[in-house]
């Protein structure tokens, strides 16, 4: 049977908690109305949860590309650029029997640091720049003042040519080139690129009429294999010369703040939507976004210029996912109706719940 003690406390928490009840109804209108008359209301924080911002898909995807591109791709000997200090074995092949005196069949010169060797007859000669082939070319216009219809061989039997690799890479420093080499093949050398690269590598060279500069987009060109062409297959191909400085800029940075799971920085590896960067910072937090999405984009040195973006348009297919840029801050506004009815609602409504269990349990 029941005491008259736990009916009456059974009496008093069940009218404490229809007060709490009806208190919790208006303070919820009450906060309603207050933040759609102030425009300008403080956000709410959300709690963070730290998590890596290591980006390997991008780099894995980079890598995979250099892989591709190596692949489908191919680089003929005679394309290597003869440079100092390199060891040449130059042969003439057609010379008279009783010439054999004069100008020997095989020579062995290694090109001087101002890229000039010596031969019997022709003196010194500038080779560097210059590949075998062409280099075959040019002995045969010089011997053929001496020697009727002359046959030039030209054979690099020992590379010197260093270049330099910087950037995000796994191994940085000096390479020296052992035979002919592309960028792609520099970038194996070096055990390919780290997390933090972005998706170009620049190559810089002192051409003949100055200073040259070149960039290859890797995942390009790796995830769509109709862009390699005729106009830029030479580029991809393209031997490294020696004194050639090979960059590897790190991938700029965006930020996600807000109603997401995992808000901070991250590593713009590749290209991302703005889906795809949510995605990356771990998504909305369904129970607190607004749709109501802000892109603050950097205009200048200190410029910021504000992209209003609807998430929900988005999702709908009705506007175009806009790509993000580096330094893009994005940014999730906290819906205050959201917040108040899953984290202070939800919060008394648990509370209420647990009152009624121990009135439940005093009752019985």
């Amino acid at each position: 049977m029941k005491t008259h003690a736990s009916i009456v406390i059974r009496s008093f928490l069940l009218s404490l908690v229809k007060f709490l009840a009806s208190g919790v109804r208006v303070a919820l209108v009450l906060w309603v109305l207050f933040t759609s008359c102030t425009p300008n209301a403080i956000q709410p924080s959300i709690p963070h949860t730290p998590s890596p911002k290591v980006n390997g898909t991008a780099a894995s995807e980079i890598n995979n590309a250099l892989a591709t591109i190596a692949r489908n791709t191919s680089l003929p000997t005679a394309d290597y650029q003869i440079g100092p200090e390199d060891l040449l074995q130059i042969t003439v092949f057609n010379i008279p029997e009783a010439d054999v005196r004069i100008t020997p069949r095989t020579t062995t010169v290694r090109v001087s640091q101002q890229g000039m060797i010596s031969l019997p007859l022709i003196g010194e000669i500038k080779v560097a720049g210059l590949t075998p082939s062409g280099l075959e070319r040019e002995l045969r216009n010089q011997y053929d003042k001496y020697i009727y219809s002359p046959l030039v061989g030209v054979l690099v039997t020992d590379y010197r040519q260093r270049v330099s690799l910087i950037g995000s890479v796994q191994k940085t420093g000096v390479f020296e080139l052992s035979g002919p080499k592309t960028v792609i093949d520099i970038l194996a050398m070096a055990g390919g690129v780290t997390e933090k690269a972005g998706t170009q590598v620049h190559i810089y060279r002192q051409g003949p009429n100055g200073r040259e500069s070149h960039v290859i987009d890797l995942l390009a060109l790796a995830s769509n294999a109709t862009l390699i062409n005729a106009s830029n297959a030479g580029l991809i191909t393209m031997p490294v010369q020696g004194g050639d400085v090979i960059n590897v800029p790190p991938a700029g940075t965006f930020f996600v703040d807000g109603a997401v799971r995992n808000p901070g920085p991250y590593p713009l590896g590749r290209r991302y939507t703005l889906t795809q960067a949510l995605t990356t910072a771990g998504g909305v937090d369904r129970d607190l976004y607004s749709a109501d999405i802000t892109i603050f984009r950097r205009t200048g040195t200190a410029g910021l210029e504000p992209i209003s973006v609807d998430l929900s348009a988005i999702w709908a297919g009705s506007v175009t996912d806009p790509q993000i840029e580096a330094d893009d801050m994005i940014v999730i506004p906290v819906s205050s109706i959201k917040y108040v009815y899953h984290r202070a609602f939800g919060t008394l409504l648990g509370w209420g719940t647990t009152i009624l269990g121990v009135a439940a349990m005093s009752g019985s």
